[in-house]
């Protein structure tokens, strides 16, 4: 069940319901009996809350556990749904858990703007806090829920839900909090609206039974009738859709200046679009942030860094419920601002419209499709591209995380994202058809990416924080019991800024007067203070003008992200060396016969190593009693027939240095997996696993890095994958520079070096990142360090660039000019977003914790304030 439900005058009721079905069922009864089980078998459990849905999920491991503890886990799990106690001493300490998850999010800054934006979407700004016997705008299942006066959409609610509203405001009100909990529960929780995914390394037969078993007696319907339900059976894909759009028109072509509790400064421009979850075999929305977050050369990101406003941005629709839901999708464009970015946040958005414009005059000038024939959209080689890289990076993706795999495939399962059965694997990850949708690109960028359905969010510390706006309430407060204090206006509020020498008072007071546009608004749930203003009619009509089908005005050097440089096309694997080569035989336990006197004996062994050897091959043995010895492997084409589809099995005998030995398959390893070390005595291999026995030690690896370079100042080491068999490579250096630790300027000169790097790199490097080819410079505890890593065709081209970037910088003592390709006012900039970064420090606990441990660990390490 998720959010939207929950009635108005118990929000965030779902979350808090999510809390209370772990503390015990009639089953299981004992307080977080369950976390208990799942703790000692060292398995792992979690749940959340979204705006259509929450989920629950466990893990626990398959091996070594038995498989008894795995199934109980699945049956104790089920209890959840069937027999939830939902009462009990535990609920006000649960209650207490959920405002402690709400405390401790308080203070970010990105779900204070998103609880922000669900509070002011309404009419006049606001969505209005209702009362027990105040519905207006939840109609029944069905009703058309155009946005109207009167229209509360389930976007405005406070779904995490804190002690104010599941006990402080219900009791201020007469509701028995614990009785609507058991009804909500009764109302929503059936097999018909739950959707299940088992994953483990058994049969499908075996798990379906054992599902079988454990879910069967979930109730299929509701087990009470909900009053605005007349058919409890008729269950729709989504009741969100008659709600449509969330943002109320007042709410629209307005901006939003908000206080961070952070030192940042970010505009995010947000446009309220149709769902989006219909639309997945193209993805067109995808399809056009793809376009407008790109940050190569022509890109809106490269533009605004010339003029010295922007630091980074991101485009898309939101993954979360809220940003992407079956009633609507919200589309982004978040921009990291410099301080000359706040003051000039219209010419930002005004960038943002010049290319959008531009998309527009491409579109209708359209392009040749593969018939000859002139078609109406942006080129056919983009979306060629997209599809491109996402069949490889799907092919080659990294093994996921097997609660992150359930929990993605059970997302997909929902109803109201439209997936056929066949596809709930790949197809929020793959492109399918030939050609993008252009209908609704063209329905996007003409109709809902335009100026009259914009949302502007200017957060930035040059208009104070909330740390100072809270001082600043304190002193007017003590200004009042005694004399009063001269710089406080009659009914405002200054907040008291903070004077860092980055931020000046003549930027300030461009920026934003907070004293002339009197007290802000305070969102009542995390307290944010935000001032709304309507965009001005001059600022809208230049914004709309922008906007037009055109090519962007000189002086904005926007267009068409240029062909990707990177993009593979070889996937060959690279050949093995001869004396280490890949065999069936390799990581096998095998029993070796061996005539000990007259008899005969089978010592326990492992295949540790095979080599090409003219034309007598050799396999490395490892015995038990840790000798090694090389044995000349008799008839080789016998082993020729294996492969993926026909593999080596337990039992296979073969013969040694011209049958002087013979041996026998016991065990063999899986893909990717090294020695087995089972050799079929079953009393001592189940003492083993059942923790009885000491496990047989393991051969020393063979597959160990190789130092293939060494001088004085200089050393190189290679090691070839031979486990995980894809096409892919991680180049990392590490360089030692003389002096780093002596002070705290020459660390913070280290941490701008690699800033000042990695921003001259935005544009290549973004393009490598598309192609899933990676890249990261960083300082390190002597120096700094580069990787590189992805697919290896064009890895090295990449490591070049970043290399001849790096070694720029040689050469240059005494001078005080930089290398060409940092572009001017680029130092200024990446020094303003280091400081800023210093000043931020210690406001995470865990962050500030770690500052002070390697701090008493290590007399070289400075802290950000040092710095």
């Amino acid at each position: 069940v998720e959010s939207y439900p929950a009635p108005p005058y118990l929000q965030g009721l779902s979350h808090f319901l999510e809390h209370m079905l772990f503390l015990g069922t009639e089953k299981y009864p004992a307080d977080n009996e369950y976390d208990a089980f799942l703790s000692r078998e060292g398995g792992t459990n979690n749940a959340y809350t979204e705006m259509e849905h929450t989920l629950y999920h466990f893990a626990i491991p398959q091996e070594g556990t038995g498989e008894k503890n795995i199934w109980k886990a699945l049956e104790m799990f089920s209890t959840f749904f069937k027999c939830p106690l939902l009462g009990g001493e535990q609920a006000h300490r649960e209650l207490n858990a959920v405002e402690s998850e709400f405390e401790m999010n308080k203070m970010d800054d990105d779900t204070r703007l998103q609880q922000l934006m669900c509070f002011s979407c309404g009419m006049d700004g606001e969505a209005k806090i209702m009362g027990r016997n105040d519905n207006s705008g939840y109609g029944k299942f069905g009703d058309s829920m155009q946005q109207s006066e009167n229209s509360f959409h389930p976007f405005a609610k406070f779904s995490w839900g804190n002690m104010q509203t599941l006990k402080v405001e219900p009791e201020a009100n007469g509701i028995d909090v614990m009785k609507e909990l058991k009804e909500y529960y009764h109302a929503h929780y059936f097999a018909r609206n739950m959707r299940l995914v088992v994953m483990a390394g058994y049969e499908l037969d075996e798990i379906q039974r054992r599902v079988v078993e454990c879910f069967r007696d979930v109730p299929a319907d509701p087990r009470i009738v909900i009053d605005n339900q007349s058919d409890p059976t008729l269950i729709p894909p989504t009741h969100l859709k008659p709600y449509q759009l969330p943002f109320h028109s007042t709410s629209l072509a307005s901006i939003y200046r908000i206080l961070p509790v952070r030192h940042c400064h970010s505009l995010t421009l947000t446009w309220q679009i149709p769902s989006i979850c219909q639309h997945w075999r193209t993805k067109p929305h995808d399809f056009i942030a793809h376009l407008m977050g790109h940050e190569a050369s022509g890109s809106i990101l490269s533009t605004l860094k010339k003029r010295g406003w922007a630091m980074g941005c991101s485009a898309g629709t939101g993954e979360d419920g809220l940003g992407d839901a079956s009633t609507h999708a919200l589309f982004t464009f978040h921009v990291s601002l410099s301080m000359r970015g706040v003051r000039c946040w219209e010419e930002v958005v005004k960038v943002v419209f010049c290319y959008i414009g531009m998309l527009r005059y491409h579109f209708q000038e359209g392009y040749v499709d593969g018939k000859g024939k002139k078609t109406e959209g942006l080129p056919q080689w983009i979306y060629d591209e997209l599809k491109s890289i996402a069949n490889v990076s799907y092919r080659y993706a990294d093994e996921g995380d097997v609660e992150e795999i359930v929990e993605e495939i059970a997302e997909n399962m929902a109803l109201w994202y439209g997936l056929p059965e066949e596809r709930v694997l790949d197809g929020d990850e793959l492109l399918f058809d030939d050609v993008v949708d252009n209908e609704t690109v063209k329905d996007l960028l003409f109709n809902y990416l335009t100026p009259q359905n914009l949302r502007v969010d200017l957060m930035s510390s040059l208009f104070g924080r909330e740390s100072n706006f809270d001082e600043a309430i304190k002193n007017q407060r003590k200004g009042n019991v005694g004399e009063k204090d001269e710089d406080v206006d009659e009914g405002v509020i200054k907040p008291v800024h903070d004077h860092f020498e980055d931020d000046s008072e003549d930027e300030k007071e461009t920026a934003f007067d907070t004293g002339k546009a009197g007290p802000p608004s305070i969102e009542p749930r995390f307290g944010t203070h935000y001032w709304k203003e309507k965009i001005s009619t001059i600022i809208m009509q230049q914004w709309t003008d922008a906007s037009k089908a055109q090519l962007p005005p000189a002086g904005f050097p926007l267009d068409l992200p240029p062909k990707n440089p990177f993009v593979p096309s070889q996937f060959d694997l690279k050949p093995l060396p001869t004396d280490d080569a890949a065999h069936p035989l390799v990581h096998c336990s095998v029993k070796v016969c061996v005539c000990v006197g007259k008899k005969k004996a089978w010592f326990p062994a492992v295949v540790t190593q095979y080599k090409m050897d003219g034309v007598h091959p050799k396999v490395l043995i490892s015995y038990e009693d840790e000798d090694e010895k090389w044995h000349a492997l008799d008839s080789p084409g016998n082993y020729e027939k294996f492969n993926a589809e026909d593999p080596l099995e337990p039992g296979f005998e073969g013969s040694l240095d011209k049958a002087t030995f013979k041996f026998r398959v016991i065990g063999v390893p899986r893909e990717g997996e090294g020695a087995v070390l089972r050799y079929g005595d079953a009393d001592n291999d189940d003492d083993v696993e059942d923790g009885i026995a000491f496990p047989p030690i393991p051969p020393p690896s063979k597959n160990l890095p190789k130092l293939v370079y060494d001088n004085n100042s200089l050393k190189v080491w290679h090691l070839q994958d031979r486990k995980f068999k894809r096409p892919l490579g991680d180049l990392r250096i590490k360089v030692d520079c003389d002096g780093l630790n002596d002070s705290a300027l020459n660390q913070a000169c280290m941490n701008l070096f690699c800033r000042l790097c990695a921003d001259a790199l935005t544009e290549t490097c973004y393009l490598a990142s598309v192609c899933e080819l990676g890249s990261s410079l960083y300082t390190t505890e002597t120096g700094f360090g580069i990787r590189v890593h992805g697919f290896d065709h064009k890895l090295l081209e990449l490591a070049k660039e970043v290399l001849a970037l790096v070694m720029s910088f040689r050469g240059r003592e005494g001078r005080s000019d930089l290398p060409p390709a940092i572009k001017e006012g680029r130092f200024d900039a990446c020094l303003e977003s280091l400081l800023r970064k210093y000043k931020n420090y210690g406001m995470n606990a865990s962050s500030f914790c770690t500052g002070l441990r390697l701090l008493c660990l290590r007399p070289s390490h400075m802290t950000s304030n040092s710095k």
